[in-house]
């Protein structure tokens, strides 16, 4: 009995020590213009991103390689990241306008307030003048005022939400006074809240 408790024991020993060095994490690849350029287009035709965001995420790539082989020059290194994002943005592969729009007609969509998506943006890494510059032509393109498209926007909110003239329950002042609060987390102002959370079902305001 002893004897097969033993093997089984060493066994599993074995096996764990045969799996131990695939398992170990592995070390990040040394930096060169060839790997950084194959890097970026596989992570480029998996994620849109902006010039900057690009930048950030390649340059995040290069410190951990730097980390890993002390004997690269980390300056260097991310020279090789800027010369990339320069090359793929003269290639049309990074265009921070096309981006942007993209973004734009896809928060909107989805009801997000103009509040949130200006900082979905900054976050993107597009600047205030890109902001904008976007939502000027935006507007243009679609015949709509800035306060027009908020109400779209927050249609389409209450909509999902299933709240103001989409709510299925009673026009009660405490369930108002709910709706009001979802609208101001979302970024909406309260004028504009206000105005929806007291439509009726009915309004033609809300068909768009």
């Amino acid at each position: 009995m002893g004897r097969t408790e033993n093997k089984a024991e060493l066994r599993t020993v074995n096996s764990k020590s045969k799996r131990s060095p695939s398992s170990a994490p592995r070390l990040p690849k040394k930096i060169t213009e060839t790997y950084l350029h194959n890097s970026g287009l596989y992570y480029l035709q998996r994620f849109a991103a902006s010039k900057k965001h690009f930048k950030s995420v390649m340059a995040r790539k290069v410190r951990r390689s730097c980390q890993a082989h002390p004997e690269q020059d980390l300056a260097s290194c991310l020279k090789m990241v800027d010369d990339l994002a320069d090359k793929f943005e003269a290639a049309g592969l990074l265009n921070d306008a096309v981006y942007v729009r993209g973004i734009l007609a896809s928060l909107l969509r989805q009801g997000r307030s103009l509040k949130a998506i200006r900082a979905k943006l900054l976050i993107k890494g597009l600047s205030e003048a890109q902001i904008s510059e976007s939502l000027a032509q935006y507007h243009e393109e679609e015949g709509l005022s800035l306060a027009e498209t908020d109400l779209q926007s927050a249609l389409r909110f209450a909509r999902r939400k299933k709240i103001g003239p989409f709510r299925r329950g009673p026009k009660e002042p405490s369930i108002l006074q709910k709706e009001l609060g979802v609208f101001a987390r979302a970024g909406f102002s309260y004028d504009l809240s206000k105005t929806v959370v007291e439509m009726d079902s009915d309004d033609p305001r809300g068909v768009y």
